[in-house]
């Protein structure tokens, strides 16, 4: 997959003069982002006596609705007729509400506390679309590499729980654009996860694997250098 991706950002920028034409041009949009966190966790006796606080019986983690974060960067496009290849540095402020919840059991009866918290992300998104253009209107797709700037976990402001994250992940975008009077371009992508970017809860001193997977819509307008 990395092989690949840089093979095909190296198209780009080595061979315009030769097949094609490269633009540049700047961008930004709108993000709307969520997650696909669904976890639940049975804390152990042992966990409960290293960490007397810890007194529920179960941690349940649920993505719940999205919300609209921002999107602006630079992109290139190396057209080869019909067919062109634009990588793009995106700079992508993204969050998602998540719902955490403790479950405390009394008497065989179940009760719970739950939280509504922001999952927040500051991040490096670098796509790179191959897509075929049909007159003005164009339909794309390509793998995507992020690099995560700064984070907020949802769990970490909820209660007393660490959740690790991975600095880097890779993705996928697919979508559809329109170019206008070539100066103005506008693209809707979907982007997917192909790696978790959260993996591990930590309680006290013991780790829990989870699969903490963001999604997002994407709506960009830009213009031609």
């Amino acid at each position: 997959m990395k092989k690949i991706y840089l093979m095909l950002l190296l198209l780009v920028f080595a061979l315009p003069n030769v097949f094609g034409q490269l633009q540049f041009g700047v961008k930004g949009g709108i993000v709307s982002s969520s997650s696909t966190l669904d976890e639940q966790i049975s804390i152990t006796d042992a966990v409960r006596n290293q960490n007397p606080d810890i007194d529920y019986e179960q941690l349940k983690m649920k993505a719940k609705d999205a919300k609209v974060g921002f999107q602006a960067g630079v992109f290139g496009r190396l057209s080869l007729a019909a067919l062109y290849v634009q990588p793009e540095l995106m700079f992508t402020s993204t969050s998602s509400r998540i719902q955490v919840s403790e479950i405390y059991q009394d008497n065989n009866v179940d009760s719970t506390y739950s939280t509504i918290k922001n999952q927040e992300f500051k991040r490096i998104d670098i796509p790179i679309m191959v897509g075929w253009k049909f007159g003005p209107a164009r339909i794309q797709a390509g793998p995507v590499g992020t690099i995560v700037l700064d984070q907020k976990s949802a769990l970490e402001a909820a209660g007393d729980y660490k959740e690790e994250f991975n600095g880097a992940t890779w993705g996928y975008q697919v979508g559809v654009g329109l170019d206008l009077l070539n100066t103005l371009t506008i693209d809707a992508k979907y982007e997917g996860s192909l790696s978790k970017l959260g993996d591990q809860v930590k309680l006290g001193d013991q780790a829990y694997d989870i699969d903490n997977r963001p999604n997002q819509f994407i709506v960009t307008v830009g213009l031609f250098f």
